[in-house]
């Protein structure tokens, strides 16, 4: 202690107090916004969703979560394995003009106060996670049999592809068929398990291509070998026979639509997904992009993910599109960053199914997740 302050212990009991101070404020700061009180200052931001995650359904459950746009991975991989097989036994019947077999995306709100979105059908969160349930109750693989093998390709490991999975082996069941079901790491994995398909002997590939602008050749290779169809994610310039999916620009529009009605007077948002080589991951994103920025629709349109864009009335932002890879740390160290560089982001948008509830532990853990719904 300074000699001085012996003659004054005011000052040193005001410094006791000042530490206390300084001490719980960074105790209880996170980095994401300063201390406890600039968390609480700073608004829930709003999350919007894609996939079935049971995080991102407990999230709209509970009221942390607007909505999540849904696909039907359990029809991709029962109608792969059916076309596989039609094609096999010469039903060349089975491919429309157009070469897409159209499954159309969800909306998965809430309640049913809303039966239709957009011109999507709403289906209430109860009822959509009976729907998986059920869906996920199957068998399990069918037994071998003597019938033709086909083999089932998927553009990663998630939740998603596990009921892609189920619905693949249940058309097989049905069928009296056999299915291999590979869900590879990256795409040098992919191609991989392309070539050892190939050199096993398939009846036919369904594969939902990572980047099938760098792998027209063995795309090429398969379609020469046997029957190739795509599914969830297009190669649209591959010799592939049909793609089996939802239109992905119009389900980022209702993503989109989601966002504005979430925002009705407008805000900041950034956009998740996890990667963009993909033609599902390029529609999607832009349909979302579009939807939010009120555009006129074009699905050839493609904007710089690092672009900040606005609408024409200025009151939506989007502030860029950030991209993981696949990679989950990654993913949550996207969200925990924007929050960081913009405090004042109004929505999260999760275009892949794992981004969603990656979003809201970083949200959760900065005091910006929306509270829960009072039951």
């Amino acid at each position: 202690m300074h000699p001085s302050s012996r003659h004054r212990p005011w000052l040193g009991l005001a410094a006791a107090s000042l530490m206390a101070i300084l001490v719980a404020g960074c105790g209880k700061g996170d980095g994401a916004g300063g201390g406890a009180g600039s968390r609480q200052s700073l608004p829930p931001v709003k999350v919007i969703a894609f996939d079935e995650a049971a995080a991102t359904l407990e999230g709209i459950a509970n009221g942390t979560v607007v909505g999540t746009v849904v696909q039907h991975p359990f029809r991709y991989g029962y109608r792969s394995v059916e076309t596989l097989h039609a094609l096999q036994e010469g039903r060349t019947d089975v491919i429309p003009e157009s070469t897409f077999i159209n499954i159309p995306a969800r909306v998965v709100l809430a309640d049913d106060s809303r039966p239709e979105f957009a011109g999507a059908e709403v289906v209430p969160v109860a009822a959509f996670r009976e729907e998986v349930e059920s869906l996920l109750a199957g068998g399990g693989p069918p037994p071998a049999t003597s019938g033709p093998e086909y083999t089932f390709i998927t553009n990663g490991v998630a939740d998603f592809w596990t009921i892609g999975k189920a619905g693949a082996e249940q058309a097989a069941a049905d069928l009296g068929v056999n299915v291999t079901v590979i869900m590879p790491a990256s795409i040098t994995d992919q191609t991989r398990k392309i070539e050892d398909a190939l050199t096993r002997g398939t009846a036919g590939i369904a594969i939902s291509p990572i980047n099938p602008a760098n792998q027209g050749e063995v795309l090429a290779k398969a379609a020469a070998a046997t029957n190739l169809i795509t599914h969830d994610s297009d190669a649209p310039d591959s010799p592939r026979k049909l793609y089996i999916g939802m239109d992905n620009y119009e389900a980022g529009m209702l993503c989109g639509k989601l966002v504005r009605d979430a925002l009705p007077e407008g805000g900041k948002v950034m956009v998740f997904i996890g990667r963009l080589d993909q033609d599902n991951s390029q529609r999607r994103r832009q349909g979302c992009i579009d939807g939010i920025l009120g555009r006129e629709p074009d699905p050839s349109r493609r904007d710089d993910p690092g672009a900040e864009l606005t609408s024409d009335d200025g009151r939506y932002v989007i502030l860029g599109t950030m991209t993981d890879q696949f990679d989950r740390a990654k993913a949550k160290a996207n969200a925990e960053d924007a929050l960081l560089r913009h405090p004042d982001v109004a929505a999260m948008v999760g275009l892949f199914e794992y981004n969603p509830p990656l979003i809201l532990e970083a949200l959760e853990r900065a005091g910006r997740l929306a509270g829960p719904v009072t039951k």
